[in-house]
């Protein structure tokens, strides 16, 4: 990630990407999730804690123009 994103970026980032995928699997954890948190790179089982380690932030951030392209 070139740039320091905002929370509310990193939640527009994870609501766009289609290789978000929850934290934990199961249906009361997705929704505990979802009421406290919201989609976010933060809650996605690809976040290392500062990083998407699959690298599909860039592009989404990139796609949405929340990053310039490179």
């Amino acid at each position: 990630m070139s740039e320091k994103l905002t929370q509310e970026q990193l939640k527009l980032i994870g609501e766009n990407c289609s290789q978000y995928r929850p934290v934990s699997q199961g249906i009361s954890a997705t929704m505990s999730i979802n009421e406290d948190e919201g989609i976010s790179c933060t809650t996605c089982r690809h976040w290392s804690g500062s990083r998407c380690v699959i690298d599909a932030l860039d592009n989404v951030a990139v796609n949405l123009g929340i990053l310039p392209e490179e």
